[in-house]
């Protein structure tokens, strides 16, 4: 019974034998009227991401081909953008994979809000692109993450969600990224 349980959504959190409700979220396409708060809430991970003022998160926002947001009770809880092959971006590690993959989803960046952690909220973003990569026959759905020094969040959702590492990148002198694969069924 737990392991159904757990395949659902989070709608109830116990806390000293009180049950409280948790927001119901609503996942839809990322507005301009959102790039404010994609900022501040990048802002509050920048040491796991990189930085994206306004200018940036508008020239992310046209070349993306999946870019949603988690809102509860009308705030910005959370974010997902991800690019296509054969854009113009400037990242070491999204033009890694456009060498070497001619289709895939790159996830460049997911960020959930501090005090929402834990509710689930990137499985059910992630589990959204999954649905549309496969609803656009794309198999490979791409991404990294810091392996040294090591993101063990990152690691650890990424495991948790079928990505496998493809190999292992450094970045300047004291960087190393895992690059990361899940194959879909499409």
């Amino acid at each position: 019974m737990r392991e159904v349980a757990d395949s659902f959504p989070t709608v109830f959190v116990w806390k000293e034998s009180v049950k409280s409700d948790i927001l119901t979220p609503v996942i839809r396409s990322a507005l301009v009227d959102d790039f404010e708060a994609i900022e501040s809430l990048n802002y509050s991970v920048v040491n796991l991401t990189s930085p994206m003022d306004a200018a940036r998160i508008q020239q992310l926002h046209d070349i993306s081909s999946y870019h949603r947001v988690i809102t509860q009770d009308s705030q910005l809880t959370a974010f997902l953008l991800v690019l296509g092959p054969d854009c113009d971006y400037d990242s070491v590690n999204y033009q890694w994979f456009d060498q070497h993959y001619d289709d895939f989803a790159y996830i460049d960046r997911i960020v959930v809000r501090d005090g929402s952690r834990g509710q689930g909220l990137g499985t059910i973003l992630y589990e959204d692109l999954f649905a549309w990569a496969i609803s656009q026959k794309i198999q490979n759905i791409v991404c990294e993450y810091n392996a040294e020094p090591l993101n063990e969040a990152s690691r650890e959702f990424h495991n948790a969600l079928g990505f496998q590492e493809v190999s292992l990148e450094t970045i300047g002198e004291v960087k190393r990224v895992s690059m990361q694969l899940r194959v879909l069924p499409v």
